[in-house]
């Protein structure tokens, strides 16, 4: 077996090193990791970043996403929303109108359907002859002494009472139709 040439990935402990060489390598690596790491967390979380740092000798090192100035320039003017937050915006936006669009269209053809079906009424109702004055339905059956118009006079009604049954089932058919809508 061969020992090895280095002392491999080892736990170093926090302190200021003290060559100045050490120190300048030390900062360039360190800092290439730190850009690395900002630029990954920008991308998977979408947030905009600015880093900014000074070496020993007074040299300024920065960092930003999607820049440090427009970074900076939002943070100096209190400004709560990026680029790529305006983007979102405009999307939403975007999608909200359409579905405001839709939901107007779909009220509009509800209300001028409604329109069409009160219409169809009217001139059904219209086409409708008066009643006249001695219809059978006004007739107290208990005047009545002959037993079949008796039954007559209630088949009468019973038919009648079906169709009007008929008539609240499809009138409320109708309005659970058009609340589903």
């Amino acid at each position: 077996m061969s020992s090895k040439k280095t002392k491999g990935k080892q736990r170093i402990y926090i302190k200021k090193i003290e060559k100045d060489e050490d120190r300048l390598v030390t900062l360039s690596k360190r800092r290439n990791g730190i850009y690395t790491k900002l630029s990954e967390l920008a991308i998977l979380c979408g947030a905009d970043f600015a880093f900014l740092g000074y070496s020993g000798s007074g040299k300024a090192y920065t960092f930003g996403s999607p820049s440090f100035q427009a970074v900076v320039e939002r943070f100096l003017n209190g400004e709560a929303s990026s680029s790529s937050s305006h983007l979102q915006r405009s999307v939403f936006d975007a999608h909200h109108k359409a579905k405001i669009q839709e939901l107007c269209e779909l009220y509009n053809s509800l209300v001028d359907k409604a329109r069409e079906e009160e219409a169809e009424e009217m001139k059904a109702a219209a086409s409708v002859e008066p009643l006249p004055e001695d219809a059978w339905w006004k007739v107290d059956p208990m005047a009545v002494t002959d037993e079949e118009e008796r039954k007559q006079l209630l088949e009468k009604f019973e038919g009648l009472y079906e169709k009007l049954c008929d008539e609240v089932d499809v009138r409320n058919q109708r309005e659970d139709a058009a609340a589903k809508n």
